[in-house]
């Protein structure tokens, strides 16, 4: 819980009332979840104009966590497609709420049994997976495009090589060094070591080029882009850069910078549960920390060393 901003030691774990259903509502025991990009941009917050939507001077939201996985413990009584004691998996994307024992998920929101033979751990990390394929599916990636993916090792570049994959391209990865038989084993066709060599300057070009951790630009990487390629990125960059340029793009009819924003849905859990069950998909996992020990997950987190998700083990402080 944060009642206030600022960098990690502003999260207590602290103890609050178990939440109640509505009658269109699951009460979700929660197992696992994990500690994000978002967790910590809420916290922090960032970008500043933030602020105007999750409190000016205190957070609104006071119990972070966008992903998890658990069982329902409780139904509402109108709710018919859920049942107690189903094992879930799913994002809470307005009201967050993960970092805790309990949460109350919508039955018609972004959650669904959980895929056969995954683990609560495995299943929770949804984040990165669900930022990738809206910036994949905003674009259009099918069959024969050719992908370049910058911080591939991420959360969000683990999930976007292997949807990429899933939709049929061919994909080109960029990680440091540490991380190459990690992108390879995920599926990527090719993989660029950054500390060895300019990607920028490898002299191919591609239809679509993800920096998948906001560390590069659209100016640094539009020579990787074929005639009508397209750039994104997952984060705003300085002064906002990308949004304004994809808007600029779409007001000029370029496209040639696409700034498309995540929506949570239903129809997407389902869609990343058939990837998992089908062998596509799996989150790539670099450390568990326990709920008592959140604050040093943030700690890590940000040193932006993290290779995957970091997955917070709910019930291992009960």
């Amino acid at each position: 819980m944060n009642t206030r901003y600022g960098g990690p030691e502003v999260v207590e774990v602290r103890s609050a009332p178990k939440p109640e259903p509505t009658e269109t509502e699951l009460l979700v025991r929660v197992h696992a979840t994990t500690v994000n990009r978002t967790d910590c941009g809420m916290r922090t917050p960032y970008p500043l104009f933030a602020r105007a939507f999750i409190g000016l001077r205190k957070p609104k939201v006071n119990i972070l966590g966008l992903d998890f996985a658990g069982e329902v413990e409780a139904v509402g009584a109108k709710v018919t497609s859920f049942d107690r004691g189903d094992k879930v998996f799913g994002l809470s994307p307005n009201t967050f709420g993960a970092h805790a024992e309990y949460l109350c998920a919508p039955e018609d929101g972004p959650i669904a049994t959980m895929p056969a033979g995954v683990a609560f751990d495995e299943a929770a990390p949804i984040e990165g997976a669900w930022y990738a394929d809206g910036i994949l599916r905003a674009f259009g990636l099918g069959s024969g495009h050719t992908i370049l993916i910058y911080g591939a090792s991420g959360a969000i570049g683990t999930a976007a090589v292997q949807l990429a994959k899933s939709y049929g391209a061919t994909v080109t990865a960029v990680c440091a060094s540490p991380h190459i038989e990690l992108a390879e084993s995920i599926g990527a066709d090719r993989v660029i070591d950054y500390e060895s060599q300019d990607f920028t300057a490898i002299g191919e070009t591609f239809d679509f080029v993800l920096d998948a951790v906001g560390k590069s630009s659209y100016f640094r990487c539009r020579r990787l882009l074929k005639s009508g390629g397209v750039f994104s990125a997952t984060d705003l960059g300085p002064w906002g850069q990308v949004a304004l340029l994809a808007i600029w793009s779409s007001i000029i009819g370029s496209g040639r910078v696409i700034f498309p924003l995540p929506k949570a849905s239903k129809a997407f859990i389902e869609f990343l549960k058939a990837r998992i069950e089908a062998g596509e998909y799996r989150a790539v996992i670099d450390r568990r920390y326990a709920l008592d020990e959140i604050v040093e997950a943030y700690r890590y987190v940000e040193t932006g060393q993290k290779v995957g998700n970091v997955v917070i083990d709910v019930t291992s402080s009960e």
